[in-house]
């Protein structure tokens, strides 16, 4: 997942593009947010996005005329975690 990350950001650092950001998801998705002015920039970065296995999405913010590309990448494992019972949950003691 932060290969995938890397190999875009490592791509693209030298188009036109203004902020990277990178988050969290709640069921284990790792989120890298790119914004840039130009539409161009953002289909080339999700169609390289998908090309390496991630999700892509393109938003576009009228008020600040920008586009967000959101590449997801998921972690399954994390996601294990999130969804296990935890022993203390069910007021089980552990010795």
């Amino acid at each position: 997942m932060f290969e995938l990350h890397r190999n875009i950001i490592q791509t693209f650092i030298t188009e036109d593009i203004r902020d990277i950001s990178t988050y969290g998801g709640y069921k284990g998705a790792y989120i890298l947010k790119i914004t840039t002015k130009r539409l161009t920039v953002a289909e080339k970065i999700a169609a390289y996005c998908e090309s390496l296995g991630g999700e892509a999405v393109i938003k576009e913010n009228h008020n600040l005329i920008i586009f967000e590309v959101y590449c997801i990448a998921e972690d399954p494992s994390v996601y294990t975690l999130k969804t296990t019972e935890h022993p203390f949950e069910y007021g089980l003691k552990i010795k």
